[in-house]
């Protein structure tokens, strides 16, 4: 078995991809692999990065259902590392990440998945870099007494996790077409697993570019309204039972939902969930919450 897979999901992004692909071959160890998983391309991903000849480097095409997260679920599936971290196919990895975590996870039985700081990056102009920090943490396990805003990840954060824990976890959900990172972050710390948290950025992440070739644009900022809401509507669903009814969590989860409903105007869907909440007390403190955000943006 090889130390690490760094796992590169990709659907049409033919100049994007090489940046990404060369920067995780300079992360990747010797004894490590990268894995392009092509997500029905219009143009293979094989024949994008034809030219990388680097024994590390495989390519393998999705046979299942298209997205990122059934694209990665295949990935892991394939992978030959212990511990496998995903990259996005329009970002980069820093040279000595996989390094810095595969020495953590050697040291500590405890870590069994983690992510790091970015390095937060407008388009292609490296003097508008700017460091994103989880400032109230410290290198190491994250307590189980933070915020759980702390304790959750994009996969854009370097994140990393044991193979093994990945697969008896059931992978991404499928039917997530944004928001599955955080899901696949709150199953893991329902089961008890806190996250490792590197200060030292582990990634690149580029933000506001405008596609020129490319014909996929960024998740995040593409995917319709009502179907990211749905997704943030399912995270909810999916994990607010895993934590106590009056704890800081259930009301994370909850106020997470109707900001963003509140944010795209979607009043009678915000409505609708805070109906269903329960306990009686959760569902006034909701409502007060809505109430005074639909009034902080005005009629709608």
């Amino acid at each position: 078995m090889r130390c690490c897979t760094i796992v590169i999901p990709t659907h049409n992004r033919d100049t994007l991809l090489e940046r990404a692909v060369r920067s995780a071959l300079t992360a990747c160890p010797v004894d490590g692999e990268v894995l392009v998983v092509d997500d029905k391309s219009d143009i293979p991903a094989a024949q994008v990065i034809r030219r990388l000849d680097d024994p590390r480097l495989r390519v393998t095409v999705n046979p299942g259902p298209s997205g990122a997260s059934s694209a990665r679920n295949w990935g892991v599936l394939q992978a030959a590392g212990e511990i496998v971290f995903f990259l996005d196919d329009d970002d980069e990895m820093l040279a000595d990440y996989c390094t810095r975590v595969l020495q953590t996870v050697l040291r500590s039985s405890a870590a069994v998945w983690g992510f790091a700081s970015t390095v937060e990056r407008s388009g292609s102009d490296i003097c508008m870099d700017r460091s994103r920090q989880r400032r109230r943490l410290r290198r190491g396990i994250v307590p189980e007494t933070s915020p759980l805003k702390d304790r959750i990840a994009a996969v854009s954060d370097g994140l990393w996790i044991r193979r093994d824990t990945f697969v008896q976890l059931g992978g991404f959900t499928v039917e997530q077409v944004i928001d599955e990172d955080t899901d696949l972050c709150l199953q893991l710390i329902a089961c008890g697993q806190q996250p490792w948290y590197e200060v030292e950025p582990g990634t690149i992440v580029y933000r506001g570019y405008v596609p020129t070739s490319e014909k996929a644009a960024q998740l995040t900022v593409s995917t319709a309204s009502l179907i990211g809401l749905e997704c943030y509507r399912r995270t909810h669903d999916r994990n607010a039972n895993s934590f106590p009814a009056y704890s800081r969590e259930r009301w994370f989860l909850c106020t997470r939902f109707l900001r963003r409903a509140a944010k795209q105007g979607q009043r009678e869907r915000a409505w609708i969930f805070v109906r269903g909440l329960s306990p009686t007390p959760l569902r006034y403190a909701a409502a007060v919450f809505l109430a005074i955000k639909v009034l902080a943006r005005g009629a709608y």
